[in-house]
């Protein structure tokens, strides 16, 4: 039987769980640069329930806030990301526009 395997360097690492990250954000900001950037892949790829159960923990929501506030730059929109959504909004009215025409 044939058996492939994986490199240790090309094993994703597993993303932390929504209890891992509010017991860091309880003890934000003394944290260290590793667990900040943990904290912040959680909030970037983590599910909407998650996210929504995170910020609804009264407990850690002033920490929550601060860490927000600390690292709001990495939460805006990139312009390449704003001109994709302006140019996909503009295709879609186009074929809508285009669609209409067609209509008798």
């Amino acid at each position: 039987m044939y058996s492939q395997t994986t490199p240790a360097a090309e094993i994703p690492r597993p993303h932390a769980s929504r209890e891992r990250v509010s017991r860091l954000l309880f003890h934000y900001p003394r944290v260290s640069d590793q667990q900040s950037r943990e904290i912040l892949d959680f909030l970037r790829s983590a599910r909407h329930l998650d996210l929504g159960q995170l910020t609804t923990n009264e407990q850690i929501r002033p920490q929550l806030d601060a860490f927000m506030a600390d690292h709001k730059r990495h939460f805006r929109l990139k312009w390449t990301e704003g001109l994709a959504v302006v140019g996909g909004i503009a295709l879609l009215l186009a074929t809508l526009w285009l669609l209409g025409g067609a209509m008798p």
